[in-house]
């Protein structure tokens, strides 16, 4: 069974990345106005099969995910007036958004028919933008899905040292209750570093414009293989599109992540994933539609490469460093039933071994044997230094880190991050040696 999102770009309250991930089998349709100066309108997003239809009235229940509305829980009719806790992970709750637009907190949306859900806890005023900062996610002790595993009190465990794990004691501790029922962060817990995934803090507007800016260039492309995403890829999985270029914003690349979970979201059990948008511009423009398929074997893949290319160039990702932004857009339970699976796993001899780049190599000669100036720099010396062209394999060319095992399996959130980690060092290293 293949899965088609419908993505109407630029600007919806809802998930990052305009438009909704909808499973071709099971959905109900959803319409929406988007904001007029951005360009597009929001048109509607069917499913052949499901509880309602078009804009008429239907309902749905469980622990969908309405992303026109930021609502989990059950809902009825299209537009329709609505209440409810928007979806409040774990992971939501830690960040401090003082904007109020994710997170915990209350939605309202006016129109015909009725909506509600509630998930998560907490309470706030459903806002526009992202506020707040991420200063206070720390790297707390997680399972293998990359839940935090939570101590007596409900509280989460945060960690002493890096790869801290729930075998040693001594590697995490407790949060400190200041007063009865009131805890604080301890000292010497080790803060979450984010850097350039800041991007996630952008207006859903913009991220969602970057969606649309990459279907555009990827329009009928269909990757159905290893092999097709592999030639379709530069060294470190980012996207090459038809013309030689490569998909380096940080944006477009986060776009693409979370567009993909929200396909898992949407149908888990998805054979294949088609990203679409369609576009109503001001004006006698007429609308455009894109799109692009992936093949349900290789999100584990792509969405590792997307978020290493939205983040920084230098550094090393980690487990919290990932769990946290992908729980800021309330995907993070998406993730975990992705990688928390045995269908899931990551080789890395499989994905670069063989994978040749050529690269400028520093090397010191003896120029007075020849007597020659073979470095140009007017003298003949006994330890000229030269670069010379050489092909690698990045496989063993490459310093790639050891990211912490939770439970070596094979798969988890731990293997994700081993993942994502490896094309940051890829693309570090492509980046700084690599000749075009």
């Amino acid at each position: 069974m293949s899965s088609a999102r419908k993505t109407f770009a630029p600007s919806r309250l809802g998930l990052l990345f305009g438009a909704t991930f909808l499973p071709v089998l099971g959905a109900a349709a959803i319409g929406a106005a988007i904001v007029p100066d951005s360009g597009f309108l929001v048109s509607s997003a069917q499913a052949q099969e499901g509880h309602g239809q078009g804009g008429g009235q239907g309902h749905g229940q469980g622990g969908g995910h309405d992303s026109l509305l930021n609502l989990r829980g059950q809902g009825q009719g299209a537009g329709g007036q609505g209440q409810g806790h928007m979806g409040g992970s774990l992971e939501s709750g830690i960040f401090r958004d003082d904007g109020g637009e994710r997170g915990m907190g209350q939605g309202q949306g006016q129109g015909q028919g009725q909506s509600q859900g509630q998930s998560g806890g907490g309470q706030g005023s459903g806002g526009g933008g992202k506020g707040g900062d991420y200063g206070d996610i720390v790297i707390v002790l997680r399972d293998d899905a990359g839940n935090p595993i939570l101590d007596e009190n409900g509280n989460i465990q945060p960690c002493l040292v890096a790869g801290c794990t729930e075998d040693d004691p001594t590697t995490y501790t407790q949060l400190v209750e200041s007063e009865e029922g009131d805890f604080e962060l301890p000292d010497g817990v080790i803060p979450v570093e984010f850097g350039r995934l800041n991007v996630a803090r952008s207006p859903d507007s913009v991220i969602e414009h970057s969606l649309a800016e990459l279907l555009a260039k990827f329009d009928g492309t269909s990757i159905d293989s290893l092999e097709q995403l592999i030639a379709g890829t530069d060294a470190s999985g980012r996207l090459i599109d038809a013309d030689g270029n490569t998909i380096d914003s940080p944006l477009e690349n986060f776009a693409l992540y979370v567009a993909l979970l929200e396909a898992v979201e949407a149908d888990p059990d998805a054979s294949s994933y088609t990203l679409s948008v369609s576009t109503d511009p001001h004006g006698d423009e007429p609308p455009e539609s894109f799109s692009m398929t992936v093949s349900a074997d290789l999100v584990p893949t792509l969405a590792a490469a997307a978020f290493a290319a939205a983040s920084d160039k230098t550094g090393d990702l980690t487990v919290d460093e990932i769990m946290g932004i992908t729980g800021f857009v309330e995907l993070d339970g998406a993730l975990s039933s992705l990688v928390d699976s045995s269908d899931y796993s990551y080789d890395r001899a499989a994905l670069y071994d063989g994978v040749m780049v050529t690269v400028l190599q520093e090397s010191t000669v003896d120029e007075t044997i020849g007597g020659e100036d073979i470095n140009g720099d007017g003298e003949i010396t006994s330890n000229a230094l030269v670069y010379t062209t050489a092909d690698v394999n990045l496989y063993e060319a490459v310093s790639f880190n050891d990211v912490p095992s939770i439970d070596d399996d094979g798969n988890g959130i731990d293997t994700f991050t081993q993942q994502a980690d490896d094309a940051v060092q890829v693309l570090e290293f492509v980046h700084d040696y690599a000749i075009d």
